[in-house]
């Protein structure tokens, strides 16, 4: 019995120890293989580094994910039809590292021109600036009191055919007994899911409360007058501009000031996306 025993277990070595060696000869054929050489070669000068957020103790900006070459991939394609082909190159998508999670979101990257504004809305949304914004091919968002969202839903529910509705809370506040019924609202009529709350100075509670649903919170200055002397001073990338106000013709002039200057003026999913296609 105890001969038996060692007879298997020498076998079981010595087929661990074949899958070993098969293992490494493979390794090191592929490693000398020109196809591999070219790829690594290449790995390098097609990277695209990862613009790493800013972080200030509990502020995030955001940034930008990198790229590199899924070396893999690459050469499995390559391989099968027998040479070196740069356009069968696959890259692969490298994550920041750094989490968003209990951080108040200040604004979009600085690489790219891109700004964002969002409309504060208590009991009612302009018709003169639905229209101005459809003229101008532009997609804002909308933070809509929950008491106005029920009121009001082919309104809201006109105005996200071509911007984001996200909940602003009951009276300016939001409250653990309406988060779900008011994001269900919107998530039914609106376009996008509404993923972000909005404050104009830090709460922790608030922080908390929407952390727990999933949530991101975005704190900027709320514009009540001023406004275009205010965004022309603060007007740089990533800029989230939040209008609380009715002149709706200076929120105009301010608009036309951010396009005349060559920015983008994208929804806050798209400024605040880090992501990157690696095309």
């Amino acid at each position: 019995m105890f001969k038996k025993l060692i007879k298997v277990t020498s076998l079981l070595v010595l087929v661990g120890f074949s899958f070993f060696y098969t293992e490494k000869v493979t390794k090191i054929a592929r490693e000398k293989d020109p196809i591999m050489i070219k790829i690594s070669d290449m790995k390098e000068s097609n990277s695209v580094s990862v613009v790493k957020p800013i972080i200030n103790n509990d502020e995030y900006i955001a940034g930008i994910n990198g790229c590199e070459i899924n070396v893999n991939e690459s050469y499995s394609k390559m391989k099968s039809v027998g040479e070196f082909k740069e356009e069968l190159l696959v890259m692969k998508e490298v994550t920041n590292e750094e989490s968003v999670k209990n951080k108040y979101i200040v604004g979009g990257n600085k690489v790219t021109k891109n700004v964002s504004i969002i409309f504060l809305v208590d009991d009612a949304i302009n018709d003169k600036l639905i229209n101005f914004l459809s003229l101008k091919n532009i997609n804002a968002n909308f933070f809509v009191d929950g008491q106005y969202l029920e009121k009001d839903l082919v309104t809201v529910k006109f105005v996200a055919e071509n911007n984001n509705i996200y909940y602003l809370g009951q009276n300016r506040k939001y409250d653990d007994d309406y988060m779900l019924y008011s994001n269900n609202l919107i998530s039914m009529n609106g376009k996008n899911e509404s993923k972000y709350c909005l404050v104009n100075e830090k709460n922790d509670e608030i922080l908390k409360l929407c952390s727990d649903y999933n949530m991101n919170t975005i704190k900027t200055d709320f514009i009540t007058d001023n406004i275009y002397k205010t965004v022309k001073t603060n007007l740089t990338n990533g800029t989230i501009f939040a209008f609380d106000t009715d002149d709706i013709e200076e929120v105009k002039v301010s608009i036309n000031y951010i396009l005349s200057k060559g920015y983008n003026i994208v929804t806050l999913d798209k400024l605040l996306d880090e992501s990157n296609k690696c095309d």
